[in-house]
């Protein structure tokens, strides 16, 4: 028997089949295109995005390895916080915002207002900011009213391709914890607060734990996309975390590195954090590992940043790393604030912040992207620092994603924070993390935890370079200003 995971990002959709051993049996990638109208403007097209979905699913459904190993059941790795609105027979009326979609500062402002930040963080684990689900749908209704009310729900990819495929519209804990309007202590929506928002409550789908049965496949998607017709549909997880449990970062202490479009990391918790986080912009959500809380650090200046700057560089990637290999030990002579895209919990209207400075004549591509990678590295080291400071402490980052492919930032990474950095030998950790999901929804699996320590592996580690790492600290400290600064 085989598992299937869907890996459901707003830039591509990845599918991936695994033995119940952890083996990869087959995979594929489609990519959905972005369109950005305007400055700051970040939609998809769900159509797209869905003939993606079920394209993908169709050729792996279809490779030779899984007619002799059929699968038993889907779930899903979910970019969550991103809604659309949904016509009651599944049609969709509207494109995706992604989450760097700057629109909505003013709708985010009045419901944050509603309470506390502390309130707020012991309520719901995070601020409602522009990219909160509810702060969506508001935006929509403000914006788009006739839209709104032919909506019968606002639905993140979870739960459009679980409507989709089994029929029912089910969000799992971590994903629908991403709304204002969930309610950490008891893991289903708030009434309360769904009145407070003035939310239209018909618009929130039904919530189940993670690796939660769905139900089986509709007949006729089955039929569609070729699977066995009894394949259970399992509720999976909010992408960053499904992430965390295919790079088997599901205990205290591990940080699951996402360096990918986005530099973002996550960390699993007790209940009981720190309410400090609040003011550092960082949320807590339900988590599918052991401890059923991890917080999130987000950072949009990732790899979007490097291939864009790669790009107006004319740098291939190759060239990138053997330019890479000279470098010498400390930082060059270009400083960067990567600051591009402006952070989830700050208002657009604060500016984006991102500078290049010591840029001369002499300068090349390498340089260039050298000193964004830094930035990168550094503003990790100051998110690290910031939660050392809160009692939380990293013992070990456990990395993903193209970024960790390259060895000298991963290196540079274990060198200024002083943390070890694993860097996981799934290629997908994202889709297999879901696909384990789907084993313990299935039963394949006892538990997330026992799964993860038997299936997943490290290629390689970094140990870090002290002496090298301390003369980072000027780049680190020029950074910090600047995040004080805005």
């Amino acid at each position: 028997m085989s598992l299937i995971g869907s890996d459901l990002g707003s830039s591509a959709i990845k599918v991936g089949a695994y033995a119940h051993d952890g083996r990869a049996l087959a995979s594929t990638k489609r990519v959905v295109p972005a369109y950005r109208p305007a400055p700051g403007h970040s939609e998809v097209d769900v159509f797209e995005s869905r003939e993606a979905f079920l394209s993908a699913l169709r050729e792996v459904a279809a490779d030779p390895s899984l007619q002799a190993d059929r699968p038993v059941a889907i779930s899903f790795s979910s970019s969550g916080r991103e809604v659309f609105p949904v016509a009651e027979d599944g049609t969709p009326l509207g494109r995706c915002l992604m989450t760097s979609d700057t629109r909505g500062d003013e709708v985010a402002a009045r419901t944050a207002a509603r309470r506390s930040p502390e309130d707020w963080q012991r309520l719901a684990g995070h601020v409602p900011r522009r990219m909160d689900p509810v702060n969506r749908a508001l935006w929509w209704r403000a914006t788009h009213p006739e839209t709104a009310a032919r909506a019968r729900w606002f639905m993140n990819w979870h739960e459009y391709y679980a409507l989709l495929m089994s029929g029912r519209p089910v969000v799992d804990w971590s994903d629908a914890g991403t709304w204002a309007t969930y309610d950490v202590s008891t893991g289903g929506w708030s009434a309360e607060r769904v009145t407070e928002t003035g939310i239209d409550p018909k618009w929130l789908p039904e919530i189940q734990p993670n690796g939660t049965p769905i139900g089986p496949i509709l007949p006729a998607v089955a039929a569609d996309l070729g699977l066995p017709p009894e394949t259970l549909i399992v509720t999976g997880a909010f992408d960053t975390y499904a992430a965390s449990v295919g790079s088997a970062a599901v205990d205290p202490g591990i940080v699951s590195l996402a360096c990918g479009t986005w530099n973002s990391f996550n960390m699993p918790v007790n209940l009981g954090w720190p309410a400090e986080l609040v003011h550092d912009g960082i949320g807590v959500y339900p988590h599918p590992g052991p401890t059923g809380f991890g917080l999130l650090v987000t950072n949009p200046n990732g790899m979007a940043v490097i291939d864009w700057a790669r790009s107006l560089c004319n740098l291939s990637i190759p060239d990138l790393e053997a330019g890479l290999a000279k470098a010498g030990p400390g930082p060059g002579h270009i400083f960067a604030n990567p600051a591009f895209t402006p952070q989830p919990h700050v208002s657009a209207a604060a500016g984006f912040g991102a500078s290049l400075s010591g840029v001369t004549l002499a300068a090349t591509g390498v340089d260039i992207v050298r000193a964004l990678l830094e930035g990168i590295a550094c503003e990790l080291s100051l998110s690290l620092q910031q939660l050392r400071r809160r009692g939380i402490e990293a013992r070990l980052i456990r990395a993903t994603g193209g970024g960790s492919k390259n060895a000298w930032f991963a290196q540079l990474m274990a060198d200024v924070t002083g943390i070890p950095v694993e860097v996981v030998a799934q290629d997908e950790p994202g889709a297999f993390g879901a696909a384990i999901l789907a084993g313990v929804g299935a039963g394949v699996y006892e538990s997330v935890s026992s799964a993860v320590a038997e299936l997943v592996s490290v290629s390689r580690r970094y140990e870090p370079d002290l002496e090298r790492g301390a003369r980072y600290a000027d780049v680190c400290r020029r950074l910090a200003a600047a995040g004080t600064a805005r």
